[in-house]
């Protein structure tokens, strides 16, 4: 009677497993590493654009000003009674 060893490739099975392993964990790393690079762009984009949304919100707020010192000019408010008016 023969017996029959083990196939070759058993015993290449946990190096093979472990490659698979590296590599899996160094493609999810470099995800995440790719992900969070998009995330601080993107952050930063949108903090750049609050600074020039506040630029523009101070402007519209100081014409908002003007325009109502203009009409406070120009039309009495309710509690003034106008002259020559019936």
């Amino acid at each position: 009677m023969s017996t029959k060893s083990a196939p070759v490739w058993l015993a290449w099975l946990p190096v093979v497993t472990t490659l698979f392993l590296i590599a899996g964990f160094l493609l999810k790393t470099g995800g995440k590493i790719n992900e969070l690079a998009d995330h601080e762009r993107r952050l930063t984009a949108l903090e750049n654009r609050r600074d020039t949304d506040a630029d523009k919100l101070d402007k519209i707020n100081e014409r908002t000003a003007r325009i109502e010192a203009k009409l406070e000019v120009l039309v009495p408010s309710s509690g003034q009674t106008r002259t020559g008016q019936p």
